[in-house]
């Protein structure tokens, strides 16, 4: 293989390794993320918010929806401060509906 070739292959190796938080957008001005619908990678889009927090945000909200988006201060690492710099990007709407069980035989 020529020096070019193993070069080109390193870099694409490289790039398809890279984090999925340099690929974040950030939220456009106004946009609000729903804490109890959005997904992981919509709520890692928070300033802050990585997929470490962005996962204990929806697992809180998988014991019981967001009431307000105040109660996300109980995820560690969210503090008072943080929710008053992101509170117009946040919204606590009406949770996602949960797949219905199926009946036993």
């Amino acid at each position: 293989m020529s020096r070019a070739l193993l070069a080109a292959a390193a870099a694409a190796l490289l790039l398809g390794a890279a984090p999925a938080e340099a690929k974040r957008r950030p939220l456009a001005p106004g946009e609000k993320v729903d804490l109890n619908r959005a997904s992981v990678a919509d709520l890692m889009r928070l300033p802050g918010i990585g997929r470490q927090r962005a996962e204990a945000i929806a697992a809180l909200r998988a014991k019981r929806p967001f009431r307000s988006p105040a109660e996300v201060t109980q995820v560690k690492g969210i503090g008072k401060a943080w929710l008053e710099r992101n509170r117009g990007s946040l919204v606590a709407g009406e949770p996602a509906p949960r797949p219905k069980a199926s009946p036993g035989p």
